[in-house]
């Protein structure tokens, strides 16, 4: 059974939707499988796309992250 989780995402003043469309694009970039709706999802939380990443590869989160973010 799939259980989905739902975080709320961060609101941080000095990110809009643009930081949040770099780290997306970012993301596809090195995994171009990825499910662009999920990702939008993410709202560009570098955590919680980890989370997504971190199910289609051996990389652990904080590699994910530090790879995805700013």
């Amino acid at each position: 059974m799939l259980f989905h989780f739902t975080l709320p995402h961060p609101v941080l003043p000095h990110e809009g939707p643009e930081a949040a469309a770099r780290v997306e694009r970012r993301a596809m970039a090195m995994w171009p499988r990825l499910d662009h709706r999920a990702l939008r999802r993410c709202h560009g939380d570098t955590a919680r796309i980890a989370v997504h990443v971190s199910r289609r590869t051996k990389m652990t989160r904080k590699a994910i992250e530090m790879l995805i973010a700013d």
